[in-house]
Parts: C-alpha cells; sequence; structure tokens
C-alpha cells in the first residue's frame, strides 16, 4: 500500500499546480501546492526498498540479479516503445539520438529521453550491492550503521548543493556519485527498520495505550507541519521514516487497501511511464483538462492502462524471473 501512496506523491510533485487550473485555495496558496510541498515519494520508496531487501537479506535472497535485470526488462519495454513513437511523432535528432545517448539511456546511466528515470540506476546499484553492504552493517549496531550512513547523506547533501548539481546539466558520474551516497541513508533507515523489528515493537505499544493512535497522529500532523515549513532535503529521510511508521501503525486491522495496493503493484510502470505522457510526446492530452484535479486523474488512468500492456508484454516473454 504504502508503494502506492508514495507513487500518487511523485505524480503530484510531477503533475505541479501550475499545470492547470485550482479550485481550492488556502490564504490564497492552491491545497495542491500545500499537499506537495509535504510529498517526499522518492524517500519513502528508498525506505521501503531497504526494508524490503533486508527482508529478503534474512531469508535468503535467491532472485537477486534476476529481481534486477526484471526491473530493467520493465524499463527496456517502456523506453523502446516511447523512443519509437517519439522518433516518427516528435524529434527524430532526439529518439533515439547518437549511439551514445541509446547505451547512456538504456543502461540508465543518463537518461536524457526521460530525466525522471534518474532514481533508477543509483537504486539499482543500491540493489545490487545490498549483499555486501547489509553484511557490513550486521556488524555493527543500528544506531551506528543510521549514523554514518547520515554522515555520508549530510556529505552527499552539502556537495549536491555547494556544487550546484543538476541532473541535465552535471556530470553524470558525479551525479550518480553523489546521489547514492544521499540515497544510502534511507535506504539503511530501512533495512534497520526491518532489523530491529521496529514496526512490530511500536505496534505492541501503540496497542496497549488507548490514546495510541491519536497519539501518533499528532505526531504526523505535528511533523506534516514541520516538513511544510522545513522544505530543507536534509529533513526530508526524517519525515518520510515517521510518515511510513505512522501510517502503518494507523493502518492497523486495514492491512489492505484494494485501490492502493493495486497502485502500488504498478508504481515502477508507473513511474517510468507517466512522464512520457506530462512532459514529452504527449503534454497537450493532459493539459487538455484544465483543471489539476482531472488532469492528475487522467494522468494515473492513462499511465496505469499503459502499465497493463507493458506487463503483458513482459509476461509474453520467454523468461524466467
Amino acid at each position: 500500500m504504502l508503494k502506492g501512496v508514495a507513487l500518487l506523491m511523485m505524480l503530484g510533485c510531477h503533475l505541479g499546480s501550475g499545470f492547470g487550473i485550482n479550485l481550492i485555495h488556502i490564504g490564497g496558496v492552491p491545497l495542491y501546492d500545500i499537499i506537495n510541498k509535504i510529498d517526499v515519494p522518492v524517500q519513502i520508496f528508498t525506505i521501503l526498498g531497504g526494508y524490503g531487501l533486508y527482508y529478503v537479506f534474512q531469508k535468503g535472497d535467491k532472485r537477486h540479479l534476476s529481481r534486477i535485470f526484471k526491473l530493467y526488462l520493465h524499463y527496456w519495454v517502456i523506453i523502446t516503445i516511447f523512443v519509437t513513437i517519439g522518433y516518427f511523432i516528435d524529434d527524430s535528432s532526439k529518439y533515439p539520438g547518437s549511439f551514445k545517448d541509446v547505451i547512456l539511456n538504456y543502461s540508465s546511466f543518463y537518461s536524457s529521453w526521460n530525466y525522471e528515470c534518474w532514481f533508477l540506476f543509483p537504486y539499482s546499484f543500491l540493489s545490487l550491492s545490498y549483499p555486501f553492504l547489509f553484511k557490513q552493517m550486521s556488524r555493527l549496531r543500528a544506531r551506528y550503521v543510521c549514523l554514518i550512513t547520515f554522515v555520508i547523506f549530510l556529505v552527499s547533501s552539502l556537495l549536491i548543493s555547494k556544487l550546484g548539481v543538476q541532473y541535465k546539466t552535471s556530470s553524470p558520474a558525479l551525479y550518480n556519485l553523489l546521489y547514492l551516497g544521499f540515497l544510502l541513508f534511507p535506504f539503511s533507515l530501512g533495512a534497520m527498520l526491518k532489523r530491529t523489528e521496529s514496526f512490530s515493537k511500536l505496534k505492541m505499544l501503540v496497542a496497549k495505550k488507548s490514546y495510541g493512535k491519536i497519539l501518533v497522529f499528532t505526531l504526523l500532523i505535528i511533523a506534516s507541519i514541520a516538513k511544510y515549513y522545513i522544505p530543507t532535503a536534509i529533513f526530508s529521510p526524517f519525515y518520510a521514516i515517521t510518515f511510513i511508521i505512522s501510517f502503518v501503525l494507523l493502518s492497523q486491522g486495514k492491512t489492505n487497501i484494494p485501490i492502493l495496493a493495486t497502485i502500488g503493484h504498478h508504481s515502477m510502470n508507473i513511474w517510468m511511464i507517466h512522464t512520457w505522457f506530462l512532459y514529452y510526446l504527449f503534454p497537450s492530452f493532459i493539459a487538455g483538462f484544465k483543471y489539476v484535479f482531472l488532469e492528475y486523474i487522467a494522468l494515473l488512468f492513462v499511465s496505469f492502462i499503459i502499465s497493463f500492456v507493458i506487463n503483458r508484454i513482459v509476461n509474453l516473454m520467454p523468461l524466467k524471473f
């Protein structure tokens, strides 16, 4: 379910209120902008990735490489389809571009065709190296793991800010290196959350208190207000893990909200699909809905439908995962 929530956040961040008409304002500020200021989809995805991979690490992961290959297979199918469309209806010099462009994009080292896929390479690298990382982490107490990776995160964040590192203009090698350090901390938070079985302990604690859920909800509101007024990226992982823990504790007894679970199942595809409609090939289609809320629904719907098609194509391939 949380993957579904993070995906909805990401669509909101990328759409932005400037794309259409906002119907609801609070204090002169569009409600859409207020919600977007407390969205942290990248950190939530990364924490959940660390949590899930530590779970399979404990069980003995037999699908380590095939999981990464499947991720890339979906990515390759999606970009092949949309780049082919782009060649015929948009800019044949950009799609596919030079041989170097093809190599960089298919490796995801630098996604010039769809910039919003920047997350794929650093996350895949973490997924590839997690057995080594978790083995080293297991030698330290969880608090020391979090402290060390936070220092790396802090240094990476400061360098990103100081050097003005931007995906479209900076060296891909520098960008990926710094964002590996940037993502390592939330990735480790997720892993340590699983290692310490914090959810089980917190669930028991909240269940014992009659006011437990009220307290959790209050803490979430306070954290959300703090995130709104402290937009710095350094605070984002702390807010993200607060959001995740609060969501899980508040949804006890409701382990499966079908619509969120379904969206979460398609989150990977939708992430790789939606900006082709929003920014690159069909922006006029989304803009035609005029109102931000309707544009959001249209973007989610069309990306969701295309995701079904992508899954069908991948499943028809004679490959085993």
